[in-house]
């Protein structure tokens, strides 16, 4: 494991006729640019999987988030497909066919893998088979249990029907697939297929936009590199520190969802400090024994029994916990009081506003958040204020200023929300100054500073709530105060 994209590559893609037992598909396709209902649509025979193998992957798919799709009401006998079900497979991601000895005896499978096979060749869809106790040869060619359902099939069945499903068949089991056969038991199969599946499904969740272009990316992997990933036996304790604001939160966040599914037990705990003050500590701990063990309603009696019992539970688990606002020991010593608690391999990520607290903790590394570049806090501005639309010439003048003066994201998002849907409005208010200014470069940055200048002294002197102040509302000053850069003339 040599760096962070060791960890993170795909599954290498193998036939599914070869003796690898984990086959992948390969993901530069057209599915990247389409949205879906479903991440997983299961095509299988009910008689022969529906009560242990098929039960085992749904309630495993289901527990990692993954939304999937399986017909509980099928009948498969004297009744067609259904459009709903039809439907159902065109809006999924990903289709995992699970390829049994009575599969073929199905018409209802037949024709759900026809349209499964028409949808990964129209548009995209990925298609995983599962060749469960029968050899994929068996499949792509029809022989043994195969052959004896087609030529029944042959007899009832019109011929076109009949050469549409075998070719569909045949394709199906010529894709990259996995074999129960290189597998101990069930359990590993599916533990093994959900876990590449959940990886495979990041790569199509949509881009955190704020993410890359507030400089996260370049943060996130700053980072990364002091997590030491050579070290497979270690449990390496990283903090991130900074002032309020800067973007810890952001940053550790955008680190657990691309690193969570590589551990075998993860777990961010949101606003430490302010939960913990409300709380108590032992409640921060019931919510991590619960996401780390994957328990309902763990209950403890004190933060003592906690510390035990996450002592037990967690030494022999490769785990990824974040602990987000720190802002005392003592909850670092209920939450993550040892290395000796956790699994070889592990990492633990600190944010806090203070730094002397990891020093104090014994964090392996530390890194300081800085503010935002100018080009990073522009970018991050239009984004929250402007979205995808291009902005109008006067919501110009308020970028420079604003991100000149200002590099706390949490700020620039505030001050976005200010500018946003505002053209007309303030347009009409700083018509004259523009028309006098001549709308030089000058005159774009002296109405920006105006502007500013003025809300300051409304969310100051006046009480205003500074997202909202220019929502009449929504003000908690007196409305017969209004927002005017100058007086009105008498």
């Amino acid at each position: 494991m040599d760096t962070v994209n060791d960890i993170e590559s795909g599954i290498q893609l193998v036939s599914s006729a070869s003796n690898d037992h984990n086959g992948w598909i390969d993901i530069s396709s057209s599915s990247l640019a389409r949205t879906w209902t479903y991440d997983v649509f299961l095509s299988f025979r009910g008689e022969d999987t529906r009560r242990n193998f098929v039960a085992y992957l749904f309630q495993a798919l289901c527990n990692k988030g993954i939304y999937t799709y399986k017909d509980d009401q099928r009948l498969e006998k004297g009744k067609s497909i259904s459009p709903e079900l039809l439907q159902a497979i065109q809006e999924s991601l990903f289709s995992v066919i699970i390829f049994s000895k009575g599969y073929a005896s199905s018409t209802w499978c037949l024709e759900e893998l026809v349209k499964i096979m028409e949808c990964h060749q129209i548009i995209g869809q990925f298609v995983l088979p599962i060749f469960y106790d029968v050899d994929p040869s068996d499949v792509r060619k029809q022989r043994n249990s195969f052959a004896d359902a087609f030529a029944k099939h042959e007899r009832d069945q019109s011929p076109e029907k009949v050469q549409k499903w075998k070719e569909a068949l045949s394709q199906a089991a010529g894709l990259s697939g996995w074999h129960s056969c290189n597998f101990s038991d069930d359990n590993e199969l599916v533990e093994k297929l959900v876990q590449d599946l959940h990886s495979q499904l990041h790569h199509f969740e949509s881009p955190p936009g704020e993410h890359n272009l507030a400089g996260v990316g370049s943060r996130m992997e700053e980072v990364i590199s002091l997590m030491d990933l050579r070290s497979a036996e270690a449990v390496r304790i990283v903090g991130i520190h900074g002032k309020a604001g800067i973007g810890k939160t952001t940053i550790a966040r955008a680190l657990f969802d691309r690193l969570s599914d590589k551990y075998e037990a993860a777990c961010f705990l949101d606003d430490v400090g302010q939960i913990s003050s409300k709380h108590g500590v032992d409640y921060l701990q019931e919510i991590l024994l619960s996401e780390m063990l994957k328990l309902r309603n763990v209950k403890i009696r004190s933060t003592s029994e906690g510390m035990s019992m996450m002592t037990r539970r967690f030494r022999h688990l490769r785990s990824l916990i974040v602990l987000d606002d720190v802002d005392h020991a003592d909850q670092l010593k209920a939450l993550v009081g040892n290395r000796n608690w956790f699994g070889g391999g592990s990492r633990i990520f600190i944010t806090t506003r203070d730094g002397e607290l990891l020093l104090k903790y014994g964090a392996d590394s530390t890194y300081k958040v800085c503010g935002l570049s100018y080009k990073e806090a522009k970018q991050l501005f239009t984004v929250h204020a402007f979205g995808s639309r291009t902005p109008g010439a006067f919501r110009q003048h308020f970028i420079g200023p604003i991100c000149s003066i200002c590099r706390l994201p949490s700020s620039l998002k505030a001050w976005a929300s200010l500018v946003r849907c505002r053209d007309v409005a303030w347009g009409e208010i700083f018509k004259p100054i523009g028309s006098v200014l001549g709308g030089c470069l000058v005159a774009a940055y002296l109405i920006g500073f105006i502007t500013l200048f003025i809300i300051a002294i409304k969310v100051i002197f006046l009480g205003a709530d500074f997202p909202d102040f220019m929502n009449p509302s929504k003000r908690k000053y007196s409305p017969t105060f209004s927002f005017h850069p100058f007086p009105k003339n008498p």
